[in-house]
């Protein structure tokens, strides 16, 4: 498991994006590395989609 996949609880969900790792070249071909481009704007994504899935019973 990746580092963001555990830190996520997404262990056990299907995959939506490609596996990347932190050192990985980014996946837009700017050719920075992932986590100077478009790391934190995918986790921010990923955050949201997680929290749109919650449900909260009060």
């Amino acid at each position: 498991m990746g580092f963001f996949s555990k830190l996520l609880g997404m262990e056990n969900a299907p995959r939506e994006i490609p596996k990347l790792g932190r050192n990985d070249p980014c996946w837009c071909g700017s050719g920075k590395k992932y986590k100077k481009c478009h790391m934190e704007s995918d986790l921010r994504r990923i955050s949201k989609i997680r929290a749109s899935r919650c449900t909260s019973s009060s």
